[in-house]
């Protein structure tokens, strides 16, 4: 601090950083905080990221249906109709996702361990 009337500079201080302690640390700021602002940024790019892909995505799968917009004739074993491909390859689509899904889905599987067993309960008197 400078007094009034003094003529000497006012004495250095430890030098802060922009965040405003003293050798660069932030008063309160502990590494566990620094560690979780980390995670966080990395958490952020991986969500711009993964939006640029499905934005990439949604634009090709645009142009996809665009492209393939003209009606074919299909046979549907009874009877035939005039179908636009898009449609055809999304029922393909989710026809093979539904068997994928069945065949391959987690079912009440017998347990090949055993549970521990509990310790006998204590007797009463």
């Amino acid at each position: 601090m400078r007094r009034e009337g003094s003529d000497e500079p006012p004495a250095r201080s430890e030098p802060t950083s922009a965040a405003g302690g003293p050798g660069g640390e932030v008063l309160g700021v502990t590494p566990e905080d620094r560690q979780h602002l980390r995670e966080l940024q990395k958490e952020r790019r991986s969500r711009v990221v993964k939006a640029l892909v499905a934005l990439v995505l949604a634009v090709l799968l645009i142009i996809f249906i665009i492209a393939n917009s003209q009606p074919e004739t299909v046979d549907f074993v009874f009877f035939e109709r005039e179908v636009g491909l898009i449609w055809i390859m999304f029922g393909c689509a989710v026809l093979g996702g539904l068997v994928g899904f069945l065949i391959g889905r987690p079912g009440k599987q017998v347990r090949l361990h055993r549970r521990p067993k509990e310790p006998p309960e204590p007797k009463s008197r």
